[in-house]
């Protein structure tokens, strides 16, 4: 299924048992807004050192990091705070997604990145969001345009690109009906990113094993879950419920380390090196 170079990369992005395990740090838009929130401020400079400090005290232990290339990128890697052991998936598209006039989110593919901007930027593998409603769309849709040139682009570069697929609620919808059509919502979101090239997805927890295991029977390319902000407590049980279905491993953020951002100076790195660095200790055993 996957080439020389692809199995490679997610080889690198591993635990050594064979457990995509990847902290993710790539956030833009959610940090400004919750650092806005805690009343800190959000220049470039800010988010910067808050970045670096982040991948310093967890890339160490990590197999590895989810970065962007508009803040974290080169500056943590110039910086020298990513060993040289922890691989690196690099983020192709904007922050935020585009409003269509039905309703419907498109992604958009930051300019002068691509495959080649990845390898300039020492990345093992690149990463695609795709705010999805394969209800609404479908195979010609603009999602899956976007879809087919990064498919296409990371092929050629003989690079590995992981999709996230994330669902959301319209507008029109009420949220009971939503939640009670998320998990089929979040299935057909992945086989609609499988359909248009994607070969490795980062999916959303679909409620529960028994959903996780139509995940995982639905496709035939590997998933991994993301956390999606919740407490780590709840990740972990997640993460438990979906790896037992079939799930390959993990890209999770927020559920790590998401109080530091509202801390400054030492307070925030010795959360980052201590709470936030346990909380990703017992992620990895839990992959094993």
């Amino acid at each position: 299924m996957f080439t020389t170079a692809e199995q490679r990369a997610i080889d690198q992005l591993s635990t050594e048992s064979g457990r995509l395990a990847v902290v993710a740090a790539d956030q833009r838009t959610k940090l400004v807004e919750a650092l806005q929130a805690a009343g800190l401020e959000s220049r470039m400079d800010f988010m910067r050192a808050y970045k670096l400090d982040l991948v310093s005290a967890l890339a160490p232990a990590a197999p590895a990091m989810l970065l962007d290339p508009e803040i974290a990128l080169p500056h943590v890697t110039d910086a020298g705070a990513l060993p040289a052991h922890t691989g690196l998936l690099v983020s192709l598209e904007r922050s935020g997604s585009r409003r269509t006039p039905d309703g419907l989110r498109s992604a958009e593919l930051l300019p002068g990145v691509g495959a080649d901007g990845v390898r300039r930027l020492g990345g093992t593998g690149a990463k695609l969001l795709l705010r999805l409603r394969a209800d609404r769309e479908d195979a010609d849709g603009d999602n899956a345009a976007v879809l087919r040139e990064a498919v296409a682009d990371c092929a050629a570069h003989h690079l590995l690109l992981v999709v996230e697929a994330l669902v959301y609620r319209l507008d029109d919808e009420d949220e009971a009906g939503y939640q009670a059509a998320r998990g089929d919502l979040i299935r057909e979101a992945a086989l609609l990113a499988e359909s248009c090239g994607a070969r490795y997805l980062k999916l959303e927890y679909p409620g529960d094993e028994q959903a996780c295991r139509r995940v995982t029977d639905t496709l035939s390319v590997p998933w991994a879950l993301l956390s999606a902000g919740v407490d780590h407590e709840t990740f972990m049980v997640q993460l438990r419920a979906a790896l037992a279905a079939g799930a390959a491993g993990f890209i999770a953020g927020r559920s790590i380390w998401k109080e530091s951002v509202a801390m400054r100076g030492e307070e925030r790195r010795a959360f980052l090196g201590g709470k936030a660095r346990r909380r990703l200790d017992q992620l990895l055993a839990i992959a094993g």
